[in-house]
């Protein structure tokens, strides 16, 4: 059986190359598609395999952060039209 953590972290590593491959190959230039993309991934990823970590998961929490603000610069541009 492989570890739980390992299978983790090869999948995202498979799902973050394949994402990025694909935007851009369909001509993605937008950083929030890129960073809503990797921080569904990395959701995903943590809910169904749950890997061990040691102390705090301060990636998730980066990328939700960043994803929050790339949504907020998007829907203050939408409303400022």
């Amino acid at each position: 059986m492989v570890d739980r953590s390992r299978l983790a972290n090869t999948l995202l590593a498979i799902m973050v190359a394949l994402t990025v491959s694909t935007l851009w190959a369909l001509g993605e230039e937008r950083l929030d598609a890129y960073i809503a993309m990797y921080t569904l991934e990395y959701t995903v990823v943590k809910a169904v395999l749950r890997p061990a970590r040691r102390g705090r998961d301060w990636l998730h929490a980066a990328l939700l952060a960043a994803f929050t603000i790339a949504v907020g610069f998007r829907v203050a541009e939408v409303l400022g039209r």
